[in-house]
């Protein structure tokens, strides 16, 4: 089966900032080697800049980018090469993992990811919150239009400050980050809780697969949110914020997330996730593994 693997950062020849470049190495290196070492043919498209660290081997094609457009050069791979199933990691800003998701699916590929419509809105901060508002708690979110901020004693307009309209002004919670993993297809498959670090408000890495006394609850909160968003497909993350016992839904990731570096399945996760978009009801075991991911 001829499988086409794409992640942005390194698809493209962006100016990418070094932190978000090394997180798709790692998710790209972790899913290239599942996809390679379980018997599929990968066809890819690294850019010219990344090129040399990936060579091509008897089931690995490789293409280069050389431009500054990325999506011409994507959509000219996949009219050149029978491909019969595909997963792009991309960002949701900008639209651009809606764009490269639906060229895909005009050309009738088995899309192993999630659906453009649950992109529209799984990856939409303020649409994804009102459709989980009612049915999982999560932090009071204001629609998205221009807000302008004030102290509430200042004078002579001083400390003030717009929010533009591709913002979103969301409730602070005080509480400990986590996320859940799972496979999303015509059941919920779950595959792990996550603990996450962040420093100076970024993401810097966690542990993967945690135990805790609440993950069954968080584990079925999240999977409360899923269901409220049509057209997640395949791998799906879940961001969850810990409040002693109460558990905030903060986004749904209709993408993989950093988190794939450090989860290990029977069947692999390659092989699941073909036969979850082909439809299959799922039979798996997640390893058990003491895996760290350091971004900093």
């Amino acid at each position: 089966m001829n499988i086409f693997l794409f992640e942005y950062a390194l698809g493209s020849n962006e100016d990418v900032d070094p932190h978000i470049l090394l997180e798709g190495k790692l998710m790209f290196n972790r899913l290239l080697k599942d996809f390679l070492d379980n018997n599929f043919n990968v066809i890819t498209l690294i850019g010219e800049n990344h090129i040399k660290y990936y060579k091509p081997r008897d089931n690995l094609k490789i293409y280069s980018h050389r431009g500054s457009e990325v999506t011409e050069t994507f959509e000219e791979v996949l009219d050149r090469e029978e491909i019969d199933g595909a997963l792009v990691i991309a960002p949701e800003s900008d639209g651009i993992l809606y764009t490269l998701t639906r060229s895909i699916e005009k050309r009738n590929i088995l899309n192993l990811g999630s659906s453009s419509d649950g992109v529209k809105i799984g990856g939409n901060k303020y649409l994804t919150y009102k459709r989980i508002k009612d049915v999982v708690k999560t932090p009071k979110t204001l629609p998205p239009r221009r807000y302008i901020v004030k102290e509430i004693e200042g004078c002579g307009g001083s400390n003030q400050f717009i929010i533009q309209e591709d913002h979103i002004i969301q409730e602070y919670i005080e509480g400990e980050p986590y996320s859940t993993s799972f496979i999303v297809g015509k059941k919920l498959y779950p595959l792990s809780l996550n603990r996450q670090y962040y420093r100076e408000r970024r993401y810097i890495g966690g542990e993967i697969n945690v135990d805790h006394p609440l993950k069954e609850k968080m584990i079925e909160e999240s999977m409360k949110a899923l269901k409220e968003i049509e057209g997640l497909n395949g791998y799906v993350g879940v961001d969850i914020l810990l409040e002693g016992e109460s558990i905030y839904i903060l986004e749904v990731n209709p993408r993989i997330t950093t988190s794939i570096v450090g989860i290990y399945t029977t069947p692999p996760i390659s092989q699941l996730l073909v036969d979850n978009a082909r439809g299959k009801d799922l039979s798996y075991k997640v390893e058990k593994k003491d895996i760290s991911i350091r971004l900093q």
